[in-house]
């Protein structure tokens, strides 16, 4: 390419050579050459103007590229920033399969299996009334915080804050399996009531002269969970009866209390002990819902063969023997037992 380029310049060059050597310099092969070289000097000068240009055209693209490159550092910086804040409102869950695009941001829901938490400070309504909206707003948000933490540190997803309740459910959109969903779930109501305890010492130093006392419902059960509302506003959250029944039995808790239904009773009680308490009739659904109130966790040998002889019950359990399906029924037959024995209880009474 770079020969075919230079033929001409290099033409006029051997002829030039050719009249020197041959000593024939006449004014026609002159006049041949000073033609030659006014070409060559035509097109030299046109290679430099389209040099010149190119490089122009070179700085003037870098400096566009140079432009290009800040204006998309800085939309980096404000998507970033818009990032973190955005964060805030999200569940860590939500907010990682939101960006990382595992989740789709449009209306629809799924039906899953969910273990659902609601707590809310008892008598809340009577010590707003007792505290300057500056020291209602900084207590709050301090218990508020100190929730969150622990939530997120035991893999909840917070649904929401509404006044001093906070929602939560564990299931969605990552699983551990119920089991372990609500056991975590429990950990994290018991860890709730603890620091709160702790926490009113701080509050006391803040202008909180009466102590936060938390009540804790917790269910589990199929709930629809997804992305309620419209195209143009969406909330990620979880509904159905067993949502509702998770707020009826914090509703129905004492002070300090950690109040569970049957269903999650049968999840967690071995590493929780949960104590049968009174029976609550709930909307939604047939029967009455037998209650539990979690004490402490237990630390006990599972491999531990267990029995109980004695009239009108004979009772052995090898938990080395047990399969996966025989394990399911066992559990169903234990609940159908703990209402026999209610019933047995109530016709005694």
């Amino acid at each position: 390419m770079s020969n075919d380029l230079f033929a001409t310049e290099k033409q006029i060059l051997e002829q030039a050579e050719q009249h020197l050597q041959a000593e024939d310099l006449t004014q026609e092969a002159f006049s041949t050459l000073l033609k030659g070289y006014e070409k060559l000097l035509k097109r030299t000068r046109r290679l430099i103007k389209m040099s010149d240009r190119s490089e122009a055209e070179i700085r003037r693209l870098s400096d566009e590229q140079s432009l290009l490159n800040a204006t998309l550092s800085d939309q980096n910086e404000k998507l970033e920033s818009l990032s973190v804040k955005l964060s805030k409102y999200l569940s860590p869950q939500v907010y990682e399969s939101i960006f990382s695009g595992k989740a789709e941001v449009r209306v629809g829901a799924d039906r899953k299996f969910l273990t659902v938490f609601f707590s809310d400070i008892a008598s809340f309504t009577e010590i707003t009334d007792q505290l300057e909206p500056e020291i209602l707003t900084r207590s709050l948000n301090a218990y508020l915080n100190e929730m969150a933490q622990i939530a997120i540190s035991h893999g909840a997803t917070i649904d929401k804050y509404i006044g001093d309740a906070v929602m939560a459910f564990f299931g969605d959109p990552e699983t551990d399996g119920p089991q372990q969903d609500a056991t975590r779930c429990v950990a994290m109501a018991m860890e709730m009531q603890s620091k709160t305890d702790q926490l009113n010492a701080t509050l006391r130093t803040m202008g909180v002269s009466r102590p936060f006392r938390i009540r804790c419902g917790i269910n589990s059960g199929i709930c629809t969970v997804g992305n309620f509302g419209s195209e143009n506003r969406l909330d990620y959250t979880a509904i159905g009866n067993h949502v509702n029944l998770a707020s009826r039995l914090e509703s129905a808790a004492k002070l300090g209390e950690v109040l569970i239904s049957e269903e999650t009773m049968l999840l967690v009680q071995d590493h929780f002990n949960c104590v049968p308490k009174e029976v609550i009739q709930v909307k939604g659904f047939v029967r009455p819902i037998q209650t539990y109130v979690v004490q402490e966790s237990i630390e006990q040998d599972h491999t531990q063969a267990l029995a109980l002889h004695a009239p009108g019950v004979d009772l052995e359990i090898d938990p080395s023997q047990l399969s996966p399906e025989v394990s399911a029924a066992l559990q169903d037959l234990l609940r159908q037992a703990r209402h026999l024995v209610a019933n047995s209880t109530e016709n005694r009474n």
